[in-house]
Order: C-alpha cells, then structure tokens, then sequence
C-alpha cells in the first residue's frame, strides 16, 4: 500500500513538472517568435530604428546606430530586410 502511495505521488510530480516544463517552452518559443517577428515587421516597415531597439546590447554596441546596422541588414542580409515568407520552426536547442 505505501509503494503504491508512493509511486502515485511520484507520478503526480512527474506530471506536474512535465507540464510547468512545457508551458515555459511554449512561453519562450511565443517571446522568441515575438522578437524576430517584431524586428521582421519593423524593416517591412521601414523603421530601422524600432529594429534596432530589438537587437541585442552586443549588436547595437557594435553598430553603434540605427542606421548603421540598417545598412549592415540591408547590404548583408536582404532576405530579412524585405522578406517575402516567413515560417517558424520548432524550436530546438
């Protein structure tokens, strides 16, 4: 009786962290998707200095200006700066 007890506690642990698991999954793919795709909308936009607010303190210290690393994107990078399609996939680590 007590393994029983004892194996069903575990259980209902188990489930419960599988579950607060998935949820901070699911919140950080949603904040992750919310950046990108912010930052996406923003050059669509043409309010490079929105993107730049997106970017991180590493990459706007080394562009230093909205403009610069609107260049930078633009020069570089054109299927992000006007994107025809864009598709999220799972995330993995």
């Amino acid at each position: 009786m007590i393994n029983l007890a004892n194996r069903l506690r575990r259980m209902a642990i188990s489930s419960i962290a599988a579950v607060m698991l998935a949820t901070g999954a699911f919140a950080q793919e949603a904040e992750i998707e919310g950046v990108i795709g912010g930052q996406l909308e923003a050059f669509m936009g043409g309010d490079v200095g929105a993107a730049f607010d997106y970017a991180s303190p590493m990459i706007q210290g080394m562009f230093g200006t909205p403009e610069n690393f609107g260049t930078m994107v633009r020069n570089g990078y054109p299927m992000v700066w006007r994107h025809d399609e864009v598709r999220f996939l799972e995330l993995r680590e």
